[in-house]
């Protein structure tokens, strides 16, 4: 009984075989002839972007050994850092106005708190605590940038922060991040905020705050310029003396400001400090707020290198998230820069045995090393009973949140887009360029494009043929650049193909090959059929679990890791598209034949650029694709937009832009 099944399974498949090669039908090894790449990759992207950053802090390291032999190298090394860091914040616009005003005054033992509202931009207002000493001024002030807990300035830990400095002589100006407090900015009319809390909204407010050639951090850190402004305008604080402490995402903004504004005299950044490059390799990336697109090479500690010996603590937890062996290899950079200054006793690390937070013993430590150098007092600090109030009773606006409080609140949304117009006149002006070949060089420039010239090499991993066409399986090969794998169709008989189609999808190439209408009329047409996966896509796609769901993008981590090498996952892949062409190129039976490209989804923009920059390109059809940036800028709640940001971008030109100036070449449908 078995032995008659058998046959007549084999019966039926002979049958089955017979009637597909009589009707032209692919076979089935072409319809999925399987992977290409002949190595698991689904962290090889990942991977190779990992290798790149250790190489550009490798230098990076040996320039700051070189500038350890003298004080005149530090000074050189520390300008360099400082007009590094200059060039990727942005601009800035003018100072206007702070507007501000105390909405509330509460009395404490030895202090009162201040309910404050301020803009650090027309009608963009900064909600915070100022916390002011009894008795006679004036006094050292500190400002506070708080962690990225929702309730900011109002969260236990940095309200008993400020009132321990403010019982101890200090004025304190404790702020509310935006996104965070009564700073929500993606809201409902409501003031309900859309999204899970502030390290999604900073993620998302970022991409359209990067496109138009500026960052999160860059808005946070006019914030806190301003705020200083507003510190000075108080007659109770000496204008001498200001210091700067914040906790986690604060304390990235305590540095960012160090770097950047000299009034600041004193500082300690609390469990943020480690060493960039291990930090990323081991935890990805982390969310908006964190980096700036374009900081290459500089290390978390060059931002205070830039402003030594200025009296620096930092403050640590032995088992805090943030990596420790990272923030210990650091401080010794650190101390060997302040050595190197002849003041060592200005670096400090305080390490206590907690996790992440400004605990009490931090705190301690911060408020005794500001009354070190503010008060040239050596007495350690203890701080007893400080305790707390309620947000309710801190809060700067009558509704709890800027969007519902202030008709006319503009949000961060907004100044992207406002930005956006107002680049309208630039854009023009660069797309005016008549010369093409002078155009693409500065679009190539733009996206960081240096094109590789070496030799494509290629592997066959695998062939097939039938009556109608035959597959190969090739993988390309450039030095210093990702494998692509792609799958070859070629009709055989006697005619000469008329073209090559090169078919991108979103979903990868094996996409493609779930039916075979694409082959079947393809080979009909007499065309070559190329399926390609450019790096990130199909067989090299990173695995979506090492890709934090708040961030709202399945290839985060390697789009930030790529933005911060100043190489944007679209410059690579237009680099890979280039390869391909090369290889097809190179064939003579191909050379000549005009080429067609069809892409979907998050291969629009790149094959968009490609198809400018490339006129062996003869003709490129996308659909389902974004059509413009201005979609990213002006509606911030998308998915994946990282996939397509190029830092400063719309400061050059739009997607429409290059369409324009490719002689009818590109074509965008929607469906």
């Amino acid at each position: 009984m078995i032995g008659i099944k058998k046959s007549f399974k084999s019966t039926v498949t002979s049958i089955s075989v017979a009637v597909a090669t009589l009707l032209g039908a692919p076979s089935a090894y072409a319809q999925s002839p399987g992977p290409v790449l002949t190595w698991k990759a689904k962290t090889t992207y990942n991977a190779y972007l990992v290798r790149n950053l250790h190489a550009a802090y490798d230098q990076r390291r040996q320039k700051l050994e070189d500038a350890l032999g003298s004080a005149e190298k530090m000074r050189a090394y520390q300008a360099e850092v400082k007009k590094a860091y200059l060039d990727v914040l942005g601009p800035f616009p003018e100072k206007q106005p702070l507007n501000a005003k105390v909405t509330g005054q509460i009395k404490q033992n030895g202090y009162r708190i201040e309910n404050l509202v301020y803009e650090s931009r027309p009608n963009h207002h900064v909600t915070a605590n100022l916390y002011i000493p009894v008795g006679k001024g004036p006094f050292p002030a500190v400002l506070l940038m708080n962690g990225h807990e929702m309730t900011a300035k109002a969260t236990e830990s940095y309200q008993q922060t400020a009132r321990l400095f403010a019982s101890n002589g200090f004025v304190v100006l404790s702020v509310d991040p935006f996104s965070q407090g009564e700073r929500v900015q993606l809201t409902d009319k409501n003031g309900k905020s859309l999204t899970r809390g502030a390290t999604t909204e900073h993620t998302l407010l970022n991409a359209g705050a990067n496109l138009v050639g500026t960052s999160v951090a860059a808005y946070m850190l006019w914030d806190n310029v301003r705020a200083l402004d507003y510190l000075e305008t108080r007659p109770e604080v000496d204008k001498t003396k200001l210091g700067a402490i914040g906790n986690s995402g604060g304390g990235t903004q305590a540095v960012y400001l160090l770097a950047y504004d000299d009034r600041i005299k004193v500082a300690a950044p609390a469990s943020y400090f480690t060493q960039r490059a291990r930090y990323i390799e081991l935890a990805g990336a982390q969310d908006g707020c964190q980096y700036m697109p374009g900081e290459g090479s500089l290390e978390m500690a060059d931002f205070i290198i830039a402003a030594a010996p200025k009296p620096v603590l930092i403050l640590a937890g032995e088992n805090d998230f943030v990596d420790h062996r990272g923030t210990l290899k650091g401080f010794e950079e650190l101390k060997e820069v302040y050595t190197a200054l002849q003041q060592p006793e200005k670096a400090q690390l305080f390490i206590w045995p907690d996790g992440h937070g400004i605990s009490k013993p931090k705190r301690e430590a911060a408020v005794s090393w500001f009354r070190k150098w503010l008060y040239q007092d050596p007495k350690p600090v203890q701080e007893g009973a400080v305790g707390s109030l309620s947000e309710q009773k801190l809060l700067a606006t009558s509704t709890g949140q800027v969007n519902t409080a202030f008709p006319n609140e503009v949000t961060v949304q907004s100044l992207n887009h406002a930005r956006f117009q107002q680049l309208a006149s630039q854009r023009q002006a660069f797309m005016a360029e008549k010369n093409l070949n002078i155009l693409r060089d500065q679009v190539k420039e733009v996206i960081g494009l240096e094109l590789n010239s070496s030799p494509v090499y290629t592997e066959v991993s695998g062939t097939s043929n039938n009556q109608h066409y035959t597959v190969e399986k090739r993988i390309l090969m450039r030095q210093g650049e990702l494998p692509v794998p792609v799958v070859i169709y070629s009709p055989t008989g006697k005619a000469k193909p008329r073209k090559v189609t090169i078919a991108l999808a979103e979903e990868g190439m094996a996409s493609l090959l779930k039916t075979d209408s694409l082959i079947q009329q393809e080979m009909q047409a007499g065309n070559v059929l190329v399926l390609a996966d450019l790096r990130g896509f199909g067989e090299s796609q990173d695995d979506p679990k090492l890709n934090e769901s708040k961030y709202w993008s399945g290839e985060y981590r390697n789009a930030i890791l790529s933005l911060h090498l100043k190489k944007p996952l679209l410059t690579q892949r237009v680099q890979d598209l280039v390869s391909v062409l090369d290889y097809l190129k190179a064939q003579k039976q191909w050379a000549k034949m005009p080429v067609h490209i069809t892409a979907d989804g998050a291969y629009g923009p790149v094959v968009t650029h490609a198809t400018f920059l490339d006129d062996r390109i003869s003709k490129a059809n996308i659909k389902n694709a974004i059509a413009s940036y201005e979609s990213f800028v002006a509606n911030p709640l998308q998915k994946d937009m990282y996939s397509h940001v190029v830092q400063g971008l719309l400061q050059f030109y739009d997607l429409p832009d290059l369409v324009k100036r490719s002689n009818g070449r590109i074509h965008h449908t929607q469906l």
